[in-house]
């Protein structure tokens, strides 16, 4: 099985099996309970539920691209084996049986592995994580023991069934070969990803998939909302571009770095720059899993934070109250203040509102109004009313933002038919139009159809001005000045911000381990291109700094890749936001994937080297 060759894809079994089986206990433990409707309960468990669905889908998708690329690397090592089969007489039927045997074997003893050490600690771990986050019910436990240990086998098979569907390509390949094979010789001949076909698919897909994207996300009249979702939706569209047409960008992004290479170290970068030029589809296979993981993780991470700066310039422009009311977890604010002494109180009725069908969104969902008396609403925030006024809202009527009204071409005076909180369809006339419904609720109606339409009603928040230290404070509520509520304004829902992380980490965890697989991989590869260097006089120190150069090198390559990436997606978003040109970024984790990617690449390159070894290990590694 060569074990030491199939690590990263026995890891990646191990993993998928653990995080499966953990999300999978959570989703049946979100599941089985019945909570009341429009509790905090039944809506927190709606989130845990679509929250669990994507990262499971995510996880096996990452599964399949992670183990289906190192077992082809470690198909296309045995070849020559392969062939000595075939000309011992082996059938190529009994070579893919071989094949599929021994990645079935792994991926089941991997996934029992994985699930058996750490299913239920990462079940308990991401609970606490998603309890504290206010999604997922709280005091909801785990499925009992029969339970546990069905989805232990249920999530064994699966990630068997995930390995074989990965490795089948492989499993083909394998009974491919001839006995002709045996006399190229493997080190030396490394094929060339540059296909015709390639290059034709590479260009199709900028000319009709990321284009078209980028032409209707900067320049169509669409929501910002919509917007904000087609920027992650672009980048998943040009980073699968960039990886089809790296074999013609990459020696292009090579020459820039072989020039830094040679004037850092002009006698080890010289070898370093010979072998990244000379090699450019290994070049390749090291950047384009940076590419993946560094791309993802600037581009999702960064519309999030490119909204989110557009949210709290929009919030700290409109909130014209003094204080800001807003209930603990696990509380719900009256619908109806008390008075105090010294100032007043606006309760803003929390409810939903459906538009109608649109030609951009067939099956609109409901989305989040606020219920307020269109006077009182105007003393505590300025949404910036584009036309009509606020003053008009009464029963029968609502305002509207500009995503809606511009979404559905209304104008003032349009009359619509909503879909209320209840179910209930009401035709409203449109009274106004405002500018601010990124950082406040798309729609406003009047605060007695609110209450009449919305089932059991609180206060989403309520805002107070004048004299704030009067307000009598009861249990569940906390009070924050206006200063002190922008300060800790959180602008992105937290199961949006919460889902968009554990993407951005499984994606480019699973990314980096397929860096780290290539790598050691590639490095087998050149054993007598190291032990020919040791045998010209390179020292030890200078083979390792030659490796080193070689991963960085790739490294800076992929970055750049993904750099493309963020420029593409982000600053068109962030000028059609109105944040100017530089967009907004999630630095820690940026940085962070940053570092894990030049890690996953230059340890395992200089493990696998082995840079420190003598001259004679050098050849015996060679021969051997």
């Amino acid at each position: 099985m060569y074990p030491g060759r199939v690590a990263g894809a026995a890891l990646a079994c191990a993993t998928t099996a653990a995080g499966v089986g953990a999300c999978a206990l959570l989703f049946t433990a979100a599941a089985l309970p019945d909570f009341p409707e429009n509790s905090v309960a039944a809506d927190a468990a709606m989130d845990a539920k679509n929250l669990l669905s994507l990262l499971l889908s995510m996880l096996l998708m990452c599964a399949v691209v992670v183990v289906g690329s190192t077992v082809s690397l470690w198909t296309g090592q045995r070849l020559a084996q392969f062939a000595v089969l075939r000309a011992l007489g082996v059938t190529a039927g009994e070579l893919r049986r071989t094949v599929a045997v021994d990645v079935v074997s792994l991926a089941l003893v991997a996934g029992a592995i994985g699930a058996a050490a750490g299913m239920v600690p990462l079940a308990h771990l991401g609970k606490d994580l998603l309890v504290d986050r206010d999604l997922f019910p709280e005091g909801v436990p785990l499925p009992p023991a029969d339970q546990t240990w069905w989805t232990a086998i249920a999530v064994c098979l699966t990630t068997a069934g995930v390995g074989l569907l990965a490795a089948m390509a492989s499993v083909l390949a394998a009974g491919r070969v001839s006995p002709g094979a045996l006399l190229k010789d493997a080190e030396l001949s490394l094929a060339s990803s540059r296909s015709r076909m390639r290059l034709v698919i590479g260009i199709a897909m900028t000319l009709l998939l990321c284009a078209p994207l980028l032409v209707v996300m900067a320049f169509m009249d669409l929501p910002a909302t919509v917007r904000g979702a087609m920027a992650p939706g672009l980048a998943l569209m040009v980073i699968p571009t960039l990886a089809v047409l790296a074999p013609w960008i990459v020696p292009v992004l090579v020459v820039p770095v072989c020039w830094a290479l040679r004037i850092l170290d002009r006698r080890v970068g010289r070898i370093a720059a010979a072998g990244l030029r000379a090699t450019p589809a290994r070049t390749t296979a090291m950047a384009v899993p940076v590419l993946l993981a560094v791309g993802v993780a600037v581009s999702l991470l960064g519309a999030g934070a490119t909204i989110g700066r557009a949210v709290e310039r929009q919030t700290g422009e409109g909130l014209r109250a003094d204080a800001v009311v807003t209930a603990e977890s696990g509380s719900r604010l009256p619908v109806t203040a008390r008075p105090y002494a010294g100032g007043t109180a606006t309760p803003l009725v929390a409810s939903e509102v459906t538009a109608p069908p649109t030609s951009f969104d067939d099956q609109p969902a409901a989305t989040g109004a606020w219920g307020v008396d269109g006077a009182a609403l105007a003393r505590v925030v300025d949404l910036d009313v584009r036309e009509g006024r606020l003053a008009d809202l009464r029963d029968g009527t609502f305002a509207a933002g500009v995503m809606q009204a511009d979404g559905h071409h209304w104008r003032v005076g349009h009359r619509a038919r909503l879909t209320l909180a209840d179910g209930s369809h009401r035709t409203l006339t449109l009274v106004a139009v405002y500018e601010r419904d990124l950082a406040f609720p798309e729609f406003v109606i009047p605060r007695s159809t609110a209450l009449a339409h919305t089932p059991s009603p609180y206060a989403d928040r309520i805002l107070l001005t004048g004299q704030i230290r009067s307000w009598p404070k009861e249990p569940g509520q906390k009070v924050a000045s206006r200063a002190g509520y922008l300060a800790d304004l959180t602008p992105r829902n937290p199961a949006d911000d919460l889902a968009s992380r554990l993407i951005v980490a499984v994606v480019a965890g699973y990314a980096l381990l397929s860096a780290a697989n290539t790598c050691s991989l590639a490095q087998r590869d050149r054993r007598a291109q190291r032990s020919q260097l040791r045998a010209m006089g390179l020292g030890r120190l200078q083979l390792l700094r030659c490796v080193l150069y070689e991963a960085a090198g790739a490294t800076v390559v992929g970055v750049a890749l993904a750099a493309v990436t963020a420029v593409t997606c982000l600053v068109p978003l962030s000028l059609v936001l109105g944040a100017g040109a530089m967009p907004g970024f999630d630095v820690p984790w940026t940085v962070g994937v940053l570092l894990a990617a030049a890690l996953a690449v230059a340890v395992p390159s200089a493990m696998t080297a082995h840079p420190l070894s003598g001259v004679q290990k050098q050849f015996a590694r060679r021969a051997a």
